[in-house]
């Protein structure tokens, strides 16, 4: 299995437990793992272009250079993955944050959106893993 398609599964596996998460109403985790989603996503659409990192700025300022400025992605998509960020930011190291149950559902669509976009940037069928 290629480097790509791990980060594709394990952005689906994340999605998923975000879900998981949702039902269980622990709303902090659930907006991790979203984000973490969309991260594993935003990764591999940079290695299809054989750029690295490792950090999460550097994920989200290499994927605004590469793909936002050049058009491929929309700014819009690119936003949610940067609005992610930040809940998750507050999520885990925020102890007076609240998630609620609207921005955990929000987040899960956001990062179904943007995977959805990252796919079809690739060439890959909506549940194509």
């Amino acid at each position: 299995m290629s480097e790509i398609n791990k980060l594709l599964n394990l952005a689906f596996e994340d999605l998923e437990t975000a879900e998981f998460l949702f039902a269980g109403q622990r709303y902090r985790s659930c907006l991790s793992r979203a984000y973490y989603a969309m991260y594993y996503s935003a990764q591999a659409l940079l290695l299809s272009e054989n750029i690295e990192t490792s950090t999460h700025k550097g994920v989200i300022k290499l994927i605004n250079l590469h793909f936002v400025r050049t058009k491929q992605l929309d700014h819009k998509i690119f936003k949610l993955l940067n609005d992610a960020y930040d809940l998750r930011q507050l999520g885990d190291y925020s102890p007076n944050f609240t998630a609620t149950s609207l921005s955990a559902r929000e987040a899960i669509d956001n990062a179904q959106i943007f995977i959805n976009e990252i796919n079809k940037i690739l060439n890959l069928e909506k549940d194509n893993r």
